[in-house]
């Protein structure tokens, strides 16, 4: 499967020297899948720090691409899977954000899990970072759970992705291109955009199924959507993914760490509020699975 892997960076040049380090954990796995980097601009970015590190380091890549402006996280993502699914003709793209470092096996993990999953009608994303509820032990590594929380560094293949995209990129052409980040029009994506989408009734996919039926899997917002429901790139996806019956299965036991206690929705406060400064145990030697099952 012809495979892409992208990292997304604007202002963290020590957090994402850490990726980068994790990545190199990871090279071996890496042989076989293009590596991009897009860095975002503007007058905060530090463009030549991180493209400075990215030169600096052991891993190969296909291109990097220097935003001219301030995407914001939304625009840059989206504009990268659009990239790399449509222009490039990638049928899988893994997706690492600038404060989550990778661990041994982290893209050997993440490849054997989408692998498995595309034999499910009702996956749509798979991740293998997780904030677990116990503590994990090696009878966890091969349990998934469908979850909705902390979308974070993600794989996604291309048939999902033709899915979703229009959701996107009507997300995009509306309430991201030519707006900053700080202007976006929230109230109006939540009430004009998303309320629309939310209350429609979530169809049944067909085929093959892993979440069987009677599955416990909410509405990624709760039952109604509230004042306070995100807005951001990953609320949207979040909610394509819902509007089209699929599910996103994280593994239960991470095989990377959060960091980023400081960014555009964090504050170390937050950072532990949400729990994540209580993450468990990430590198693992041991074998990879090749089969999962649910929690």
């Amino acid at each position: 499967m012809k495979t892409a892997l992208f990292t997304a960076s604007y202002n963290r040049p020590d957090l994402f020297l850490e990726v980068l380090k994790g990545l190199e954990q990871n090279k071996d796995d890496l042989e076989n899948i293009d590596v991009y980097h897009y860095i975002d601009g503007g007058v905060d970015s530090k463009q030549q720090e991180l493209l400075a590190h990215i030169k600096n380091s052991n891993l190969e890549f296909e291109e990097i691409i220097l935003r001219d402006e301030n995407y914001g996280v939304g625009r840059n993502l989206i504009g990268a899977r659009r990239d790399l699914y449509e222009k490039l003709g990638y049928e899988r793209v893994i997706l690492v954000e600038d404060d989550l470092i990778p661990g041994p096996n982290f893209i050997k993990t993440s490849l054997k899990l989408a692998d498995w999953a595309r034999q499910y009608n009702d996956i749509g994303m798979t991740q293998v970072w997780n904030l677990p509820k116990e503590n994990m032990t090696e009878d966890h590594l091969h349990l998934v759970e469908a979850t909705h929380t902390h979308s974070v560094t993600y794989c996604m293949d291309v048939e999902v992705w033709n899915e979703i995209k229009e959701t996107l990129y009507d997300y995009e052409a509306e309430y991201l291109t030519g707006v900053s980040y700080q202007k976006k029009k929230w109230r109006a994506i939540r009430r004009k955009f998303m309320k629309p989408r939310y209350v429609t009734q979530r169809p049944t996919r067909q085929g093959k199924l892993l979440l069987p039926q009677g599955y416990e899997y909410p509405p990624p917002f709760g039952p109604r959507l509230k004042r306070t429901v995100p807005t951001s790139q990953d609320a949207i996806t979040s909610l394509a993914l819902w509007q089209k019956g699929f599910a996103r299965i994280a593994t239960l036991a991470p095989r990377a760490r959060l960091k980023g206690e400081f960014g555009v929705h964090c504050t170390p406060e937050i950072f532990e509020n949400l729990g994540l400064n209580k993450q468990g145990e990430y590198v693992w030697e041991q074998s990879v699975p090749t089969e999962f099952a649910l929690a």
